[in-house]
């Protein structure tokens, strides 16, 4: 190819929008270049002093409409949203993305593949950025206090190849492609809480004396409300289940790894739960002082999963 004009050149910009218009409106095989300067009200010399051909250009809209599509999905994002909800946002912007341009994503999938070994190019490095992309989004903090590894790359592509088929196959059925955001979320949600899991190695060593000491528990027990039992058991020993709490917040581990020493996980993450909404746990990290280890920040009492 030639060389062309700087991306940020207004007139190249116009090109542009001129072929993506002309695409929306007859399809790439059916636009000529009189389409494209039509749209973007040029001439064809200031065409051709751009882009050599009308292939060129189709390969720099392929290119920028990537890269949009990689913005899209960042700002979308809330990194410290649980991480269904982050997928949920991820998901739903790249079925947006392809909603907004049904054409062009049709001669992405149709079309350009036909320029050659260059759109070859232009695609992988498309799926790569794409996936380097999924790959930070896995690796952030949500992610890291669920327990998930962030994802390799081989992983993510496999995301984001379900993701390409699902739609290209909507568009080329011409159904709106936004009635499929449910199944790409359930999809991508499903797959993810399905990745192996983070090393329990590898998450930050909680510090020695994690256990309470005479002393601190004489200072929480009578901050503890009485402990409910189910029917037909005793209730957990109450300092037991301090210990279990305690240990989860300095290790950072998922309250499914709690060692079995400090009994049924389930009994500490639904008390830290209940003494999160009513106060309870606050006054307990007071009452441990200086030694407790763990976030002082406020405890979200939503519960996105255990």
């Amino acid at each position: 190819m030639t060389a062309v004009a700087a991306p940020t050149d207004p007139v190249r910009d116009r090109l542009l929008k001129g072929l993506h218009r002309a695409i929306e409106e007859r399809g790439y095989r059916e636009t000529t270049v009189a389409d494209i300067v039509r749209h973007a009200r040029a001439s064809r010399s200031t065409f051709y002093q751009v882009f050599a051909t009308k292939d060129e250009c189709l390969l720099a809209l392929m290119e920028a409409a990537n890269r949009s599509l990689m913005r899209r999905i960042s700002a979308a994002v809330d990194p410290a949203a649980p991480w269904p909800a982050q997928t949920r946002q991820a998901v739903t912007a790249y079925i947006d993305h392809v909603a907004a341009s049904p054409a062009l994503s049709l001669c992405w999938i149709r079309e350009f593949p036909s320029l050659g070994p260059i759109a070859g190019q232009v695609r992988r490095e498309s799926m790569n950025a794409l996936a380097d992309l999924v790959q930070r989004l896995s690796a952030n903090e949500p992610f890291r206090r669920a327990g998930r590894a962030p994802l390799s790359r081989e992983l993510a592509l496999v995301i984001l190849g379900g993701l390409r088929e699902l739609t290209a196959t909507a568009v080329e059925e011409g159904a709106d492609v936004r009635e499929l955001t449910e199944t790409g979320v359930a999809a991508a949600v499903a797959f993810l809480g399905a990745a192996p899991p983070a090393p329990v190695a590898a998450r930050p060593a909680p510090r020695g004396g994690l256990l309470l000491t005479d002393e601190q528990w004489a200072r929480v027990r009578p901050l503890l409300p009485p402990a409910r039992a189910a029917v037909g058991r005793p209730p957990a020993p109450q300092r037991q289940v301090v210990e279990a709490i305690v240990y989860r917040d300095q290790a950072g581990i998922p309250w499914r790894d709690l060692p079995p020493r400090f009994g049924a996980w389930q009994t500490a993450w639904k008390r830290h739960r209940r003494w999160s909404e009513d106060g309870t746990w606050d006054r307990i990290r007071e009452a441990i002082g200086e030694d407790y280890t763990g976030s002082r920040k406020p405890v979200s009492t939503t519960v996105s999963g255990p």
